[in-house]
């Protein structure tokens, strides 16, 4: 069976979501107090903003990977960006990988992206594969921090991929 692919214009899309879904919970994390974005939730990243930064990293990461570059570290040094720093810098990383797509000639997507973790481990996969992968990790993230809003005692906003649509 041959391997399914993805066209430019369904993965422009899913970036244009990740961008206005990353850039809602922004907002809803600038509101929280300082104890609460800080707040060890024992999840996977421990707090609202250890998960946020989480996703911008690995979002910062793949972006160089997939313009040949190579960062040495996965994060910045402690304590990382705070939320309005995020709202700066992450939009222009959204836009970077958007812009890949974007920019890429169409063959590509199915050509192979080696790369090599930070373990020093090189692995190989093909480019549209990374790129779904990109807006899906975000998307198991932002999901973590949606329940830490409401653990938190917050109503965090709708971000589904279905009220993005329904907004636009």
């Amino acid at each position: 069976m041959a391997d399914p692919s993805i066209s430019r214009p369904v993965l422009l899309t899913h970036f244009d979501y990740t961008l206005w879904a990353s850039s809602k919970l922004l907002d809803a994390a600038g509101r929280l107090t300082p104890e609460e974005l800080t707040r060890d939730l024992q999840a996977s990243h421990k707090s609202v903003l250890g998960t946020l930064q989480h996703i911008y990293y690995a979002d910062r990461i793949w972006l160089s990977r997939l313009e040949g570059r190579t960062l040495s570290t996965f994060m910045d040094p402690e304590p990382g960006p705070d939320v309005e720093a995020l709202k700066t810098h992450w939009p222009v990383v959204i836009k970077g990988l958007r812009d890949f797509v974007e920019l890429a000639p169409e063959e590509l997507f199915e050509g192979p992206l080696v790369f090599k973790r930070l373990t020093g481990d090189q692995y190989e996969m093909t480019h549209w594969k990374v790129l779904l992968h990109v807006v899906n990790h975000a998307t198991l993230h932002r999901g973590q921090v949606m329940a830490m809003l409401r653990q938190l005692g917050h109503v965090p906003p709708g971000t589904d991929y279905l009220f993005y649509h329904l907004q636009m």
